[in-house]
């Protein structure tokens, strides 16, 4: 249990990612000033430099109206104008902040992901693509993560990079230790599966 491949994108039974959902979200929209009542346009998706998808909406006072087609699998195109709610909360020191609150369950999100609805993570039955890594591909993604923090884009094999300036030697002897145990995990992952073939 717990070894390579236990966590395999390609396994039976694995979810959705969100990382690969189309995704509203209300921060970026807020930054971009979508989010002032009255104003309305499109949102689209692109991959590739090609636009893949797109659906139209307009915000009101309370809510963000969405208008788009969707399908069944070998069904008809079917019109759907939905208004997701937005609420406003009051934050602990001050202000507000803004949130959808999801069609389906009420909950409150800051995102909502894409599929025959918009709907939040959870009624999408979404993980993050991190969830259906196995030990070995996080331990590995970790380990990359510390040596690019330091400036390094080589691969294990390459010497650990030197303390970038105005780095704390506690925090650098730190991560230091981490990306060894996380490496040596790696190491044992590889020597294991090699034997048993």
């Amino acid at each position: 249990m717990g070894g390579i491949g236990s966590g395999n994108i390609w396994r039976y039974g694995t979810r959705d990612t969100c990382e690969a959902s189309l995704r509203i979200d209300i921060r970026y929209m807020r930054t971009k000033g979508l989010l002032t009542p009255g104003r309305h346009g499109t949102l689209s998706w692109s991959r590739g430099g090609e636009t893949t998808s797109w659906i139209k909406y307009r915000c009101h006072e309370t809510t963000l109206e969405l208008a788009y087609k969707t399908r069944p699998v070998g069904g008809d195109w079917t019109p759907v104008n939905e208004h997701v709610p937005i609420e406003r909360v009051q934050q602990p020191f001050g202000g507000t902040r803004r949130y959808f609150r999801c069609p389906r369950c009420q909950a409150r999100c800051l995102v909502l992901y894409g599929g025959a609805h918009f709907r939040c993570r959870k009624c999408q039955n979404l993980a993050y693509a991190s969830q259906n890594q196995d030990v070995y591909d996080r331990a590995s993604a970790k380990a990359r993560k510390i040596r690019q923090r330091l400036g390094d884009d080589g691969g294990f094999d390459d010497p650990f990079p030197a303390k970038p300036k105005g780095m704390h030697w506690r925090t650098y002897e730190k991560l230091e230790r981490q990306c060894e145990i996380l490496e040596d995990q790696v190491a044992a992952e590889c020597m294991s599966l090699m034997a048993r073939f």
